[in-house]
């Protein structure tokens, strides 16, 4: 069963909104108090129809929420209504909430609310008020089975994924191994068995002695590990978690949305990118005029355009929001070649290359993420057609930068595989003119880590004002050492599209 659109009349800080499709993959953003969390509870009045006074708008009787569902004969709650596809109308008074189903050939029902418990539940609650106080201990079936808003059964759950036996165990295991780098499961408590994990030397570390972004990510793992045809409702999941951390739940989510629904709420760009890059998702930007109470809130679809997207990212505060202002990227591993190219050269050896953005991902770890969340940017604008082919990967020439430059060539097909290369040195220090050839040796010689980039930021900046105090002896240096470089350049001009504008 999915929802394949709402409407909702006089439910706190909406009047009246329009008919909001809905897909697989969905994301609102707007400022706070514009009704990102009223779409929130509006949708789950299926499953949860408490409504207080307070959510039916200021000045009407009573509040009308409703939904148009598609195949809901696969769930199997409803299944007896035999109807395969029809309309919730959820009416919401200050006593209690009314459903009313309408099957497409008009037919009417009164069927009853789902449970929140498993496996008869469609909504999956993950809001901003997921924080628990404290963790039940019991770990009797009925906390395991229940779906609520936040983390309190957390402990029953785990319980039940820790066992081998059980057939989510496996995949909850591995993705939390992933993420976290280690497994929290149930470990034995006082009073039964608490979130935790296993030290090496058998003792335990409680969940609530952990960072408090480790909750949010083990909740929504132990149910994405079981999910299949849920709706997830799923509120800022940006809170508290670092962004590789929120980058790889994401991933996760996204692969989810392939036998689930997903509405989410979220006031970060990194979510909005990474959800909205995907195939066939919606944006929906809700806003309401400032100053203005009670609010009166509008939801509106955000126009698969460049130009609307790129706004989207501007008013989320993402700084890499300028594709129009670049004809293309140079991604390169470390700060010391990004200056070099970037200042001396291609000024010197390939002018035409200052229409290009030049990047330093800072150190070969994060070659990959970058290109990736590049073309993920390109695909939440876009901007496919536009920027494909016009961005290229330079890393060294050691055996990390061979490896990237596999996997990069592997993984993006769909690119030439000439936009992906490696230098033919190991260091770029190497390509230093041969002037500094013998200190170059002796800093990548040094084996503190902290010791080697510090010398390396030093020597970075004398070889800059030599070659600043004689171009034209820098400029004959840098033709001798940096030969391979330059090649590498001058081919990239030659394979630069002709100028373009952003078409909006």
């Amino acid at each position: 069963m999915r929802i394949e659109s709402f409407q909702i009349n006089n439910f706190r800080s909406f009047t009246r909104t329009a008919n909001v499709p809905l897909g697989s993959v969905n994301v609102f953003i707007g400022p706070n108090n514009t009704g990102k969390s009223s779409v929130l509870k509006a949708l789950s009045v299926l499953q949860y129809p408490s409504p207080t006074p307070a959510d039916i708008r200021i000045g009407a009787p009573e509040a009308e929420i409703n939904l148009l569902l598609q195949d809901i004969y696969t769930f199997e709650p409803w299944r007896d209504l035999e109807v395969a596809s029809g309309g919730i109308r959820a009416t919401v008074t200050p006593e209690a909430t009314r459903l009313v189903l309408e099957s497409n050939d008009g037919r009417r029902f009164d069927p009853q609310v789902l449970s929140a418990v498993e496996t008869s539940h469609f909504i999956v609650p993950y809001l901003s008020k997921r924080k628990t106080a404290g963790y039940a201990e019991d770990v009797r079936e009925s906390n395991a089975m229940a779906v609520g808003s936040d983390f309190t059964h957390l402990a029953a759950k785990l319980s039940r994924l820790g066992n081998p036996g059980f057939p989510a165990h496996r995949r909850y295991y591995d993705t939390c191994s992933e993420i976290l780098g280690f497994t929290v499961t149930a470990v034995p408590s006082m009073n039964g068995q608490r979130p935790g994990t296993f030290l090496a030397d058998g003792r335990t570390l409680p969940l609530d002695q952990m960072g408090e972004g480790v909750p949010n990510i083990v909740g929504m793992l132990a149910d994405l590990a079981l999910a299949k045809g849920k709706l997830f409702l799923v509120e800022e999941p940006e809170n508290d978690l670092h962004p590789e951390a929120l980058k790889a739940l994401l991933d996760l989510l996204l692969e989810s949305a392939k036998s689930n629904q997903l509405v989410v709420s979220t006031h970060s760009n990194i979510v909005a990118r990474h959800l909205g890059a995907a195939t066939g998702s919606l944006l929906y930007h809700v806003d309401a005029e400032r100053g203005v109470m009670p609010p009166n809130a509008t939801i509106k679809l955000v126009a698969p355009t460049p130009a609307a997207r790129i706004e989207v990212l501007k008013e989320l505060g993402y700084s890499f929001a300028d594709l129009d202002l670049w004809d293309g990227w140079i991604l390169l591993e470390e700060a010391s070649a990004e200056r070099i190219i970037r200042d001396y050269l291609i000024p010197w050896f390939a002018p035409k290359l200052t229409r290009l953005r030049t990047l330093a991902t800072k150190g070969n770890q994060e070659v990959e993420p970058t290109f990736a969340d590049f073309n993920r940017l390109v695909r939440f604008t876009h901007l496919e057609e536009a920027y494909r082919d016009t961005a290229w990967v330079l890393v060294d020439g050691d055996e990390a930068g061979k490896q990237i430059v596999a996997r990069l060539r592997s993984e993006y097909r769909s690119w030439s595989p000439d936009r992906f290369d490696h230098f033919d040195q190991p260091q770029f220090e190497q390509y230093y003119p041969a002037e500094f050839a013998e200190q170059a040796s002796a800093v990548l010689a040094e084996t503190g880590k902290q010791e080697r980039r510090e010398r390396k930021k030093a020597l970075l900046l004398d070889v800059c004002q030599w070659l600043e105090e004689d171009e034209d002896r820098g400029r004959q240096a840098l033709s001798r050492s940096a030969a391979i470089v330059i090649e590498h350049l001058r081919r990239i001009e030659t394979e630069l599209p002709s100028p373009r504008r952003m078409a909006v």
